[in-house]
């Protein structure tokens, strides 16, 4: 392959950027088999089209293409590279092409340059079945959380902390094993029982906080594995139903307790953590008990301790509060207009208010990034400028339930969003796309139960716990041993090169069908999701089983383990035709004659398939025809049952229902005691055979041999 110095390339790219005409002034340089989609300019694109509005019938011929690339563009092409050029842009494969065919060819080639093509994984983000263990609460878990030990931030070293309504309280080491456990009970209460609505973790201080159904705030001292009351805050106007921690790295920065009510109210209870501020242990005084109002009026009984309140900030019950520590904001949201408020804690500095109809239900969001993502009722997921909050900067939709839960990834580039239905979304919020649909979450998590969870970005496992625990990875760190995320992620079942393309074509279980370029290792072409099927109204991947070129090695054939074929064209990722043998019958093998196909299943029947109709046929001046069901022949014989039989002649044939020539149920003879077993399926009566008798033909797989003869019969050989 000859190519221009580096002199040349330089004199050629300055006067390029000086004028788009720059290949004509150039013209008589000549690039040796460029690909065309880097030598075509606007300008180019233009004179290229006048060319074949001009030319017979708006196409052209491999001569007349050939002698305008080298006279307009400068390319000129040896004959075995032009060739290949030409079937690559001739869909139709009728030996012409027009102005669509090239476009088509020319916008893969650009699509195959960009490097997010070439850089993204073909992994899914989420990737096998949830781990599903009991969570060894009698009733459903109505908050999860992680506590790190001491000051630390850091998520692998803590415990996870389960809750339950009953105040059954379970600690989990980070291998979900379960440590101990405490329960949380009213001092007031000796008989009858409340539910604790939610639960929080303070680990700068080793206390643990309850909320529950008789308006209280009890905090249990943790230290050295101890459950001990320590403070009970009782008669709050509303009770407490969602709350947050928020401490901060320097010790002299006071912590931050926020809790929001059924009455649209949110509280922040602010207190110095140095020697475990209020929590401190004293003499004489065992348990604490006040009142809200305590608070309010005689702060002295708690001096360590400040009270600040947001009243009516909500026409509804708070869901969710948190802390947005790089503005100083309380950030609270709830299913009403007024969705989403970001209040500073002073209310001078900020104060922005996210409308939504319906409502917010969650949210999350990235400091960094400053990314704000919420979903609710409405069944969106929306991301928000923090700064902006007039309107969404994208809105995603496809969810079927609310949106209770969302996590963030790649400084907010990447959202996981959960429904109330189990369904995981992944979401890619630069391409506004939905990247998968998980919905193996099983139904005994919790079928009507809220769901709680939280995500540990150490190790990517998104925890979900109601009725049991099931632990999901979200977009699990690639294994070198696996994959590469450039290859398949799964086994790859086929491997075929193309001797006409010069390409290697890798079909895997992961339902992926990949052209690669054997001299450069990147991808021509790819195709996901190359076989699909319906499940609960979700497109799931089906493995591809089988795989061939046909005579022509132009088109590729594919066999999956749900009972379909399709016939592809590989270097444009176009599905040209769609069969199927019997639903859900694994297609083992498939084999493409000259004018039929042929696929082998788990059933234990050879199918044929009419060529015609796939691709059209080759000829001159023909289009390519519509893709369309393939047409089936009847099935031959299944297999014979594994045992011993004498060596016989094959009976006589079966009678034809109708002389239409298609091949019939036929007879077999099975030789046992030979070194492979030979079935033989013939036609009635020579007159009954095929209108297009296969030629004789051989062809070799794997533990297969088929054999097809000239007087309508046709041999198939399995090997013992």
């Amino acid at each position: 392959m000859e190519v221009a110095n580096d002199s040349d390339v330089k004199s050629i790219m300055s006067i390029s950027s000086k004028s788009e005409g720059s290949t004509a002034a150039l013209s008589r340089l000549r690039w040796r088999n460029a690909p065309l989609h880097e030598r075509c300019s606007m300008t180019d694109m233009v004179k290229i089209k006048e060319a074949f509005q001009t030319a017979y019938r708006n196409k052209m011929l491999p001569t007349e293409f050939r002698n305008l690339l080298r006279t307009l563009l400068g390319v000129e092409y040896d004959d075995e590279e032009f060739k290949i050029l030409f079937m690559k842009i001739n869909l139709a494969r009728n030996g012409e092409i027009d102005w669509d065919e090239l476009v088509s060819h020319l916008l893969l080639g650009y699509f195959a340059n960009d490097p997010e093509n070439q850089r993204a994984s073909l992994q899914l983000p989420i990737m096998g079945l949830p781990n599903v263990m009991r969570s060894q609460h009698r009733h459903p878990i109505s908050r999860i959380c992680f506590c790190p030990d001491d000051r630390t931030t850091d998520p692998m070293q803590g415990n996870y902390i389960t809750a339950s309504r009953d105040g059954m309280i379970n600690w989990w080491s980070l291998d979900m094993t379960l440590l101990r456990t405490a329960f949380s009970s009213s001092p007031h209460l000796k008989v009858r029982t409340t539910w604790v609505t939610d639960m929080v973790c303070m680990p700068d201080v080793n206390i643990i906080v309850t909320s529950s159904t008789e308006r209280d705030l009890r905090f249990y001292d943790c230290t050295a594995k101890t459950f001990t009351l320590k403070i009970v805050i009782t008669s709050w106007e509303y009770m407490i139903c969602t709350m947050y921690y928020h401490f901060f790295k320097d010790i002299q920065e006071k912590s931050i307790l926020i809790c929001g009510d059924v009455g649209g109210n949110v509280r922040v209870l602010l207190f110095s953590p140095v020697k475990r501020g209020p929590f401190r242990n004293q003499p004489g005084r065992a348990l604490l008990q006040l009142r809200h109002v305590d608070l309010q009026r005689r702060p002295h009984l708690l001096p360590e301790m400040k009270l600040v309140e947001m009243n009516r900030v909500h026409a509804d019950w708070v869901r969710q509060v948190s802390f947005y520590a790089s503005l100083h904001c309380v950030v609270s949201c709830a299913t009403c207009a007024d969705a989403l408020i970001m209040c500073d804690l002073a209310g001078s500095k900020t104060h922005n208010v996210f409308r939504v109809d319906k409502g917010i239900q969650c949210f999350a969001f990235d400091e960094a990034a400053h990314v704000l993502a919420t979903g609710g009722p409405d069944c969106a997921v929306r991301v928000w400028n923090p700064f902006v909050p007039a309107r969404a900067s994208v809105a995603l939709e496809g969810h079927h339930a609310a949106v209770t839960a969302l996590v963030l990834q790649a400084a907010g580039t990447t959202v996981y969003s959960l429904s109330r239905d189990r369904v995981i979304k992944v979401w890619d919020v630069q391409g506004q796309v939905c990247l998968q649909t998980y919905i193996d979450i099983p139904s005994q998590i919790g079928e009507r139960t809220p769901i709680s969870a939280v995500y540990n970005p150490a190790t990517r496992e998104f925890i979900l716990a109601a009725i049991k625990i099931a632990v999901v990875m979200l977009d699990e760190q690639l294994n070198p041993l696996h994959t590469d995320g450039f290859t398949h992620s799964r086994a790859v079942a086929k491997v075929l090169y193309n001797p006409l393309f010069k390409v290697i074509i890798t079909c895997g279980m992961d339902s992926i069908i990949i052209n690669w370029d054997p001299l450069t290792g990147k991808r021509n072409a790819m195709v996901r999701d190359a076989h699909t099927r319906l499940l609960h109204g979700e497109l799931i991947p089906v493995e591809i089983t089988a795989a061939c070129f046909d005579p022509g090695y132009q088109l590729l054939l594919t066999g999956a383990r749900n009972g379909t074929l399709k016939v592809w064209n590989f270097n444009t990722g176009l599905c040209l035709k769609n069969m199927a043998i019997e639903y859900m019958c694994e297609v083992t093998n498939c084999f493409w004659v000259e004018g039929r196909i042929l696929a082998v299943g788990w059933n234990r029947h050879v199918t044929e398939f009419e060529e015609a109709g796939a691709a059209g046929r080759r000829g001159r001046g023909r289009g390519r025809r519509p893709a369309r069901a393939g047409r089936r022949a009847t099935r031959t014989t299944c297999w014979p049952q594994p045992r011993a039989r004498p060596l016989r002649s094959p009976p006589p044939p079966t009678t034809p229902s109708s002389s239409s020539g298609s091949w019939r149920r036929a007879s077999l003879t099975d030789v046992s005691h030979a070194p492979s077993r030979c079935y033989v399926l013939r036609c009635s009566t020579a007159s009954e055979q095929p209108r297009h008798k296969p030629p004789p033909l051989r062809l070799l797989a794997i533990g297969v041999h088929l054999e097809f003869g000239d007087q309508g019969w046709f041999n198939f050989f399995r090997n013992t």
